[in-house]
């Protein structure tokens, strides 16, 4: 018997030299600190405890999620060697990103077990780079559609599937007077991309706009949440819709490129497909991409059986109220409490309507959340809405987009948000959670249920 105890370090290591020189320099600390034990053997690609539960730390700091092992109620306790190791990685990464915890805590372990035995099983193949690694996707026809891309292998939810800068980008008071500026374009262009622009699919024909605005309208996918400038994209382009997509597609600021995320676990064979709209009701739905793209949805949803539209229809009919309230009615001030259930119900409608395909939705549910406990001055519930929104984000947009770092940050310090002190009257710290709770005893913390 015992608890678990240890810490993951997030946002996780990545490949570049910043960060396997501090993981370099956190492996000296260690290999200073033990040499001398014999309870602690050096391996060719890990150094291991010999005691407890074998805990691991690997030479390659872009495959480590977690060092954890059962703390008490043996013989062989690992206690203060977890906690040297927690001070040696702290030292080096901060007390942000080194984030220690115990079974027992509201909020405990940040990685998901799976994804963390995974990364322990990696330790033991040697960190070599494939001389060509296997695509992702590839395109071909897909019956009905077109082009589209079908996934090469099984793709886990969280994994990137595309990077693509824009071919070109443009914004214009109207569609039809963008003709001249994309043939100049186009001109400066090699001849095979002028080709490939020219192959993307057209849907405005004979609605007198010239031919180039036409595929530009058709294809082209905001650089950012509202922005007014649109961005051409050769291969995400080619991507079908779905109503229940596996796949996300965000802007991100920083490599100034479209990123495509898997949000749901994708089969080899299966097709990578995004959503085109924002329609909730299922005739809307179908006659914003009759219109706009030119074909009547076929997917699982729109195919389902009337009585399963109906239920669809009804809970996005309530997700929208739902969002719209919570954003624009100052429940989150007058009756906070309140405010805080039609999240959690909205959390829960979201995840009976899409099953995990809409992070984004859910990621926004929760910093609402957020917002309702720091504009009363509750520190801890805001610290644990913002890490569950930032789990959502980084699984659809990774570690590097604005609104994945934003929540990062408002995980360690939610008071730096512009609502914090509003008012007082839930006032608490971070660390301020009750220990030993249940799961259900956990959640009814959180959401403050009686």
């Amino acid at each position: 018997m015992g608890i678990d105890a240890g810490f993951d370090i997030v946002p996780k290591l990545t490949k570049s030299p910043q960060d396997q020189a501090s993981w370099n320099i956190f492996l000296s600390k260690l290999r200073d600190q033990y040499t001398s034990d014999p309870t602690v053997e050096f391996k060719e690609n890990y150094m291991v405890w010999k005691k407890g539960e074998h805990p691991m730390i690997p030479y390659s700091g872009h495959k480590f999620l977690r060092f954890s092992s059962k703390v008490s109620g043996g013989s062989d306790d690992l206690w203060e060697d977890v906690k040297v190791v927690i001070g040696l990685a702290q030292e080096v990464f901060g007390n942000k990103r080194v984030k220690v915890w115990h079974e027992g805590a509201v909020e405990d372990y940040f990685y998901k077990w799976p994804e963390v035995l995974q990364s322990w099983k990696s330790y033991d193949e040697p960190d070599v780079e494939p001389e060509e690694t296997n695509p992702l996707f590839i395109i071909q026809n897909i019956p009905n559609k077109g082009r589209g891309l079908v996934a090469a292998v099984d793709i886990e939810p969280g994994t990137q599937i595309i990077a693509e800068k824009p071919l070109f980008t443009l914004s214009g008071p109207s569609i039809e007077a963008l003709e001249g500026p994309i043939s100049k374009i186009l001109q400066t262009l090699p001849y095979k991309k002028q080709d490939q622009y020219r192959a993307l699919h057209n849907n405005h024909k004979s609605n007198n706009i010239p031919p180039l605005a036409g595929i530009f309208k058709t294809n082209a996918l905001p650089c950012g949440c509202d922005s007014h400038i649109g961005g051409i994209y050769l291969t995400i382009c080619l991507l079908n819709h779905s109503c229940l997509p596996n796949a996300h597609h965000s802007w991100n600021a920083k490599s100034e490129s479209e990123t495509i995320y898997a949000v749901l676990p994708i089969k080899a064979g299966e097709e990578i497909t995004i959503s085109y709209t924002s329609e909730n009701q299922s005739k809307n739905r179908q006659k914003k991409l009759k219109e706009s793209f030119g074909f009547d949805c076929k997917c699982s949803l729109c195919t389902s059986p009337p009585r399963k539209i109906k239920q669809s229809d009804r809970r996005r009919t309530e997700i929208a109220a739902l969002d719209k309230s919570i954003a624009s009615d100052g429940t989150i001030f007058s009756d906070p409490l309140a405010c805080l259930k039609d999240c959690r119900r909205l959390i829960k409608l979201l995840n009976e309507e899409y099953g995990g395909c809409a992070p984004t939705l859910e990621g926004r549910a929760y910093y609402d959340a957020f917002q309702v406990c720091i504009a009363h001055g509750d520190k801890a519930r805001a610290s644990i809405m913002a890490r569950r929104g930032y789990i959502l984000r980084r699984l659809c947009e990774g570690d590097g987009s604005e609104s994945t770092e934003e929540l990062w940050r408002l995980i360690e310090e939610p008071g730096q948000h512009r609502l914090f002190g509003m008012s007082m009257g839930w006032k608490s710290e971070v660390n301020d959670i009750p220990l030993g709770l249940d799961l259900d005893g956990a959640e009814k913390w959180l959401w403050r249920c009686n």
